[in-house]
């Protein structure tokens, strides 16, 4: 049987996160506007009608308020059909993670 603060620890999330929306474009060969949401330094969501297979490699440029638009590299975890899916960031650097969560976290307090 689990402890009270074991299943706190289950529902806690490792990152601060705004729901957004945020302004962003999928980057490829032409850039693609998405709305994103539920934007931590960990990941995000990306509202598309484009669906995704888990496991797919994705670039994102995100407007982000007080930061100008910050350039990241993701993976897709999982699509919800008609609505979008969810990335997880790579190969963040340890600046650019300070700088969405410094970003985040005045958001939250505004």
């Amino acid at each position: 049987m689990a402890t009270s603060d074991e299943a706190r620890g289950a529902d806690r999330r490792y990152h601060v996160r705004v729901p957004g929306p945020f302004d962003g474009w999928r980057i490829g060969v032409l850039p693609i506007p998405v709305q994103i949401y539920d934007l931590s330094p960990g990941g995000c969501f990306v509202n598309s009608l484009n669906e995704q297979n888990p496991g797919i490699r994705v670039a994102l440029e995100i407007d982000l308020p007080g930061e100008g638009r910050i350039k990241v590299k993701g993976e897709t975890l999982y699509s919800k059909p008609d609505f979008g899916y969810a990335v997880r960031f790579v190969d963040m650097s340890t600046e650019l993670a300070a700088q969405i969560e410094a970003a985040l976290l005045r958001l939250n307090e505004a």
